[in-house]
C-alpha cells in the first residue's frame, strides 16, 4: 500500500484534464487577449505616472511593478506544490476575474489617492495586476507545456496587439477608457474559458462584469468626470501647478488632453496678461500668446531674448523645432518670415492650440505656417541643403520627456550628428539658435557643437567668430546665474562691425552678453577651456559629465558620470528576488543549469529590443511610431518563429541553431539602420515603415524560438512543475535586461547594448545550459 504523502506528490489534479478539453484556438485567443491587456496596462501605467513623478522614478516604479509578472510565476509554482491541492488553485477563469478586479483597484488607487512620497507604495499598487496575470500565464504554460511553441506565439501576438491598441486608445480616448479595454480583454478571455468548462455557473461573474463595463464605456460624461479628478497629479509637488501654488500665483486649469506621448494641460494665469501656459506632463511649459491678427499688439515680444536670433539676418525661410503653444511662430511672423516650417513632436500641444484658435488667431493654420507633427531631427535630415535662413529650437526638451516604453530621455536633437544635419540645412548666412535651460545644458551643447564643427574642418578660432552666447535678464536673479540663455551659431563668421552692433542690441534689451566675438567673453572662453580640462577629470571622480553626445549615446541630460541610483535599485531588486524566491525553489527541484538558459533569454532579448526602439525613432520620425513598429515587427516575427521553432533541423548536436542566428542578425540590423540613416534619404513614411519591417522581422523570427524550445524541453523530461518558475525568472530578468540596456546605452552606447545581448545568445548557444547533465540519456 502506498503512503498517502507519496501518492499526493504524483497525483494529477483532475481539473487539468478538464482544461485540456478546451479547443487550442480558444486557448490561444484567451492567452493573446490577456497578454495584450497586461501590455496595455503596463504602458498606461507609465503614461499616468509620468505627470506625477520625475522620469527616472517613473521607470523605477513601473519596472518594480512589472516584477509582479515574475512573482506571479513563483506564486503559481507554490500553489501547485501545496501539500493539499485544491481545484481553486488551478481555476483559470477565477484568476482572470482577479486580474480584472486588480486592474480596477490598482488604477483607481493610483489615480485617486493623494500623492504619496513613498514611491514603493506605487510599485506595490501597480504590481497587483501583474501578479494575477503572471499566475494565469505561467499556469497556462505549465498545463499545456507540450504546446509551448503555439502558446508563445499567442503570447507574443497578444503583446503586439497590445502595443498597437494602447497607442491608438490613449490617443483617441485617454487612460481611463484604455484601462477599460484592458479589463474588457480579460473578461472576454474569462468568458471563453468558462464556456468550455462543465460548470456553466462560472460564466455569471464575467457576464455581469461585461455588462458593467459596457455601461461604463457608454456613459462617457462619467468617464470624463473621473478622468478630470486626477488627485495624484494635482497633489504632486513636482508639477508646474504645484509650483504656482507654492509661489501663491493665482491660476486655473482650463483644459487638458491625453495621448500616448504626454498629458497636455492648458493653464490660465490672470497676472500673465500676454497669454496662457501649455504644460506637457506637468513640467515642460510653453506659451500660448493672445493674438487677434494685429501684430502691433504683440510688438513687446521683440524685447524678449527669444526674439534676438530673428534680428541677426534674413528670416524668409524659418524652421521652428518644438513651437509648442505657438509663441515661436509669432516671433517668426513678427520678424517677417513668409515660409515657416513648424515641427512639433507633441500632438497634444498642437491640438490645444487648434482647439483655442479663437484665442491665438489659429496660429498653426496661418498661411505662412506649415505644420509637421514629427521629430524635428528626422524632419531636418530630410531637408535639402541650404533650405533655411534660421533653424530655431527654444527649450525643446526637458529632463523628463519621452515616456513611451522604457526609454530614459534619449534626445537626438542635441547630438554631434544633429548639428551636422542642421548645418547642412542652413544657407550660407543661416543661423542655428537654441534657447536652453541653464549653464549645464549650455556648456554641454557648446562643447558638442564645437566638436561637431571641428569634425567638419572648422577650427576653434573660426568657431568662436561664429558664436553668440547671451544670458537672460531675470527679475531677482543674480547676474552670475545663467538662466534660459541663448546660444547661436552662424554658418558664416560675424564681422567685427556686426558683433559690435549685436552687442549694443543686447545691452539695449538689458540682457547680459556672455560671449560676443571681438567684443567680450575672452575670459569666459579661457574659463571654459580650463573647465573642459577639469570636466575630464571630474568625469572620473563621478561628478559631472559634459561629454558631447552622439546618435549612439544621445542622453543629453545625463550629466552624472555615475549610474543613476534608480537603475541600480531596480537591478538590486532583480538580484534580490532571484536569490530569495527562485534560487531556493530551483535547488529544491534539482535544477542547476536550466535556469541560466531562461535568465539569459530574458536579459538578451531586452538588451537588443530596447536600443532598437530608441534607434529607430531617428529613422521613423516619432518615438510612439518607433515603439509600435519595432515591437510589432519583433513580436510578430517572434510569433511566427515560435510556430516554426519545433523544426527538428534546428537541433544540432544538442545545440539549438536559432541561438547562433540571433547574434548574427542583431548587429547586422543595427549596422544597416545606421547606414540607412546616415546615407539615404527616404522621404516616404510608408517606405520607411516597410524598410523597418524588412530589417526587424527576420531578427524577431529567430528571437521568438529559444523560449518555447526551453519550455518544450522541460515537458519532454517531465519537468512541467518547473515551467512557472522558468517563466517567472525569465520575466524578472526581462526587467533586469531593460535596465541594463538603458545603463549600457547611457554610459557606453546603443551599439554596446546590442553587442551585449548578442553575446549572451552566443554564450547560450555554446554552453547550452538548458540541458542538465543527467538528461543526456533522455534527449
Amino acid at each position: 500500500m502506498k503512503k498517502p504523502g507519496k501518492n499526493k506528490l504524483i497525483t494529477v489534479n483532475p481539473s487539468i484534464h478538464t482544461y485540456r478539453r478546451i479547443p487550442i484556438i480558444a486557448l490561444l485567443l484567451c492567452l493573446s487577449l490577456v497578454s495584450a491587456s497586461l501590455f496595455i496596462y503596463q504602458v498606461t501605467l507609465t503614461r499616468v505616472f509620468s505627470p506625477m513623478l520625475r522620469y527616472h522614478y517613473v521607470f523605477l516604479v513601473t519596472s518594480m511593478a512589472i516584477f509582479g509578472l515574475g512573482i506571479g510565476g513563483y506564486i503559481s509554482y507554490r500553489l501547485a506544490c501545496r501539500k493539499r491541492k485544491t481545484t481553486s488553485a488551478l481555476r483559470l477563469p477565477e484568476w482572470l476575474m482577479i486580474l480584472a478586479a486588480s486592474y480596477i483597484l490598482s488604477f483607481s488607487l493610483i489615480y485617486k489617492l493623494p500623492f504619496i512620497n513613498f514611491y514603493a507604495v506605487y510599485s506595490v499598487i501597480g504590481a497587483l495586476p501583474f501578479l494575477a496575470g503572471g499566475v494565469f500565464i505561467s499556469m497556462v504554460f505549465k498545463i499545456f507545456s507540450e504546446q509551448s511553441y503555439k502558446l508563445y506565439f499567442a503570447d507574443l501576438l497578444g503583446a503586439g496587439l497590445g502595443s498597437v491598441t494602447v497607442v491608438f486608445s490613449l490617443n483617441q480616448w485617454g487612460p481611463v477608457n484604455t484601462v477599460l479595454i484592458a479589463i474588457g480583454f480579460t473578461v472576454i478571455s474569462s468568458l471563453i474559458l468558462s464556456f468550455y468548462l462543465p460548470d456553466k455557473k462560472e460564466m455569471a461573474v464575467p457576464i455581469s462584469l461585461a455588462v458593467i463595463l459596457g455601461l461604463a464605456g457608454i456613459y462617457q460624461p462619467g468617464i470624463r468626470q473621473f478622468e478630470e479628478r486626477f488627485t495624484g497629479y494635482f497633489t504632486s509637488p513636482l508639477t508646474s501647478l504645484s509650483n504656482f501654488r507654492s509661489d501663491n500665483i493665482a491660476h486655473s486649469l482650463l483644459d487638458w488632453n491625453w495621448d500616448a506621448y504626454s498629458r497636455t494641460d492648458l493653464i490660465n494665469i490672470p497676472t500673465f496678461r500676454q497669454g496662457r501656459i501649455v504644460s506637457i506632463d506637468g513640467g515642460s511649459n510653453s506659451e500660448m500668446i493672445r493674438f487677434d491678427g494685429d501684430l502691433s499688439k504683440i510688438n513687446g515680444l521683440k524685447r524678449d531674448l527669444n526674439y534676438l536670433p530673428f534680428e541677426t539676418g534674413s528670416n524668409r525661410k524659418t524652421l521652428l523645432i518644438g513651437p509648442g503653444g505657438g509663441k515661436d511662430i509669432l516671433l517668426a511672423i513678427l520678424a517677417g518670415s513668409t515660409d515657416i516650417q513648424a515641427v512639433e513632436i507633441n500632438r497634444g500641444s498642437v491640438r490645444m492650440a487648434q482647439k483655442y484658435a479663437s484665442y491665438n488667431d489659429g496660429i498653426y493654420n496661418r498661411k505662412e505656417v506649415t505644420l509637421h507633427v514629427q521629430d524635428g531631427r528626422n524632419f531636418v535630415k530630410q531637408a535639402p541643403a541650404g533650405s533655411y535662413d534660421l533653424i530655431y529650437l527654444a527649450q525643446v526638451m526637458t529632463d523628463a520627456t519621452e515616456t513611451v516604453g522604457f526609454a530614459l530621455a534619449e534626445n537626438f536633437i542635441y547630438t554631434k550628428e544633429a548639428i551636422r544635419d542642421y548645418w547642412k540645412a542652413l544657407d550660407d548666412q543661416g543661423r542655428l539658435a537654441f534657447i536652453l535651460h541653464d549653464e549645464k545644458d549650455m556648456t554641454r551643447l557648446l562643447l558638442t557643437i564645437k566638436e561637431s564643427l571641428a569634425d567638419m574642418g572648422i577650427s576653434e578660432e573660426q568657431f568662436r567668430k561664429r558664436l553668440i552666447l547671451v544670458n537672460r535678464r531675470m527679475p531677482g536673479a543674480s547676474s552670475q546665474t545663467i538662466s534660459m540663455p541663448l546660444l547661436m551659431v552662424r554658418k558664416s563668421p560675424f564681422t567685427s562691425k556686426e558683433a559690435a552692433k549685436l552687442f549694443q542690441l543686447i545691452k539695449s534689451g538689458r540682457h547680459t552678453p556672455i560671449y560676443i566675438p571681438y567684443v567680450t567673453g575672452d575670459k569666459f572662453w579661457a574659463n571654459l577651456k580650463q573647465f573642459r580640462i577639469a570636466a575630464g577629470k571630474l568625469k572620473f571622480t563621478k561628478r559631472m559629465n559634459f561629454t558631447p553626445t552622439s546618435d549612439n549615446k544621445p542622453y543629453f541630460y545625463d550629466f552624472e558620470s555615475s549610474i543613476n541610483i534608480s537603475l541600480l535599485i531596480i537591478l538590486a531588486g532583480v538580484i534580490l528576488i532571484a536569490l530569495l524566491f527562485f534560487k531556493p525553489a530551483f535547488r529544491k527541484i534539482a535544477l542547476k543549469r536550466s535556469p541560466y538558459y531562461f535568465i539569459g533569454l530574458g536579459l538578451g532579448f531586452m538588451l537588443i529590443e530596447i536600443p532598437l526602439i530608441q534607434k529607430f525613432t531617428l529613422f521613423l520620425g516619432h518615438p510612439t511610431r518607433s515603439f509600435i513598429v519595432v515591437l510589432v515587427a519583433l513580436l510578430s516575427g517572434g510569433g511566427a518563429g515560435s510556430l516554426a521553432g519545433g523544426w527538428k533541423r534546428f537541433n544540432l548536436n544538442r545545440r539549438y541553431l536559432p541561438l547562433i542566428l540571433v547574434p548574427l542578425f542583431a548587429p547586422l540590423v543595427f549596422m544597416l539602420i545606421n547606414t540607412i540613416i546616415n546615407n539615404w534619404q527616404i522621404t516616404s513614411l510608408e517606405l520607411r515603415v516597410l524598410v523597418s519591417f524588412g530589417l526587424l522581422l527576420p531578427l524577431g523570427f529567430f528571437m521568438g524560438m529559444p523560449f518555447p524550445h526551453g519550455i518544450k524541453t522541460l515537458n519532454l523530461v517531465k519537468k512541467e512543475n518547473a515551467v512557472p518558475l522558468m517563466w517567472g525568472i525569465n520575466g524578472i530578468m526581462s526587467v533586469g535586461g531593460s535596465v541594463l540596456a538603458v545603463i549600457i546605452s547611457m554610459k557606453i552606447g546603443f551599439s554596446f547594448s546590442i553587442a551585449a545581448g548578442a553575446l549572451i545568445y552566443l554564450v547560450l548557444f555554446l554552453f547550452m545550459p538548458l540541458y542538465e547533465k543527467k538528461w543526456e540519456p533522455v534527449l
